[in-house]
């Protein structure tokens, strides 16, 4: 081979190599500023990488307890719950000078009502008295769950006493109970006391009421008890068919007495008193 040959031919091989090395540099140029090697990445992943919390576990909501519902009050039986009684204040503003029969198929006859005593201290008429007492008393057995029935609720009436009695009847009263007040000459004796029917179908009734009732009302008020009457002369006795007693609750004839009895105050015992006796009376049934 001629030497000129020679030297073309190492001429172009030497191009060719400085070209390859020229090209395998830039190469490598380019991919180091695009991308680590995966080693590097690797590594610097291991060094930033931190591990993800633990999620704190949100507790179960705890259940609200149901209440439990308190039980209504059993509420107290009304002691004279299903009990009728009657109150009869006694007399009324203007007297009935008529007669009547004393007593059935009777020919005595009386006035059929009068207006009754007066007080010789306060001058309060008796009926008056009678009628606030009753009226008091029948506001406490209501109360208590009895049925009550009034003869009277006002002074302006014209009810005889024989009507009274009939009153009672129709309702078919478990007791009557009469209210009076006492008047006599002697300005002394003072007291209450009881008076019951010489005839009466209930005898044995009317005897314990009447012991009931005085010896609540006198405990009840301080009243000296005087002794039961038995009477067969008057006409609310005689023409009533149903358990009936009267209560003289004091005297108006005593100066003493009759300014007690005719204070409010001093007849919200009086009322009271009644109402013991009563209520004592029934529960012994």
């Amino acid at each position: 081979m001629k030497p000129a040959l020679i030297i073309v031919i190492a001429a172009a091989l030497a191009a060719v190599c400085l070209t390859v090395l020229f090209v395998s540099l830039g190469a490598g140029g380019d991919a180091g500023n695009s991308a680590a090697p995966s080693g590097s990445v690797t590594a610097a992943a291991a060094k930033t990488a931190r591990p993800a919390p633990t999620p704190t576990p949100t507790p179960a909501p705890t259940p609200t307890p149901t209440p439990t519902p308190t039980p209504e009050p059993t509420p107290e039986p009304e002691p004279l719950a299903g009990i009728v009684i009657g109150i009869d204040p006694g007399h009324q503003a203007q007297q009935n000078s008529d007669p009547e029969p004393v007593a059935p198929g009777s020919d005595e006859t009386k006035m059929k009502v009068t207006s009754g005593t007066a007080g010789v201290a306060s001058g309060v008429d008796e009926h008056v008295v009678n009628l606030k007492v009753g009226l008091k008393l029948k506001d406490m057995l209501e109360d208590a769950g009895a049925t009550v029935v009034m003869t009277r609720t006002s002074a302006d009436v014209d009810i005889s006493n024989r009507e009274r009695a009939g009153i009672f009847n129709d309702a078919q009263v478990d007791l009557g109970i009469r209210l009076h007040c006492n008047g006599v000459d002697d300005e002394s004796v003072h007291g209450a006391f009881m008076l019951i029917p010489e005839d009466n179908p209930y005898e044995d009734k009317v005897r314990r009421a009447a012991e009931t009732i005085i010896e609540k009302y006198t405990d009840t008020t301080g009243l000296k008890q005087l002794n039961t009457q038995v009477r067969g002369d008057q006409t609310g006795f005689n023409w009533c068919e149903r358990p009936i007693v009267n209560i003289e609750m004091g005297h108006m004839s005593n100066p003493d007495e009759d300014l007690l009895i005719t204070d409010k105050d001093f007849q919200t015992d009086m009322a009271k008193g009644l109402y013991k006796g009563i209520l004592a009376y029934f529960k012994e049934q």
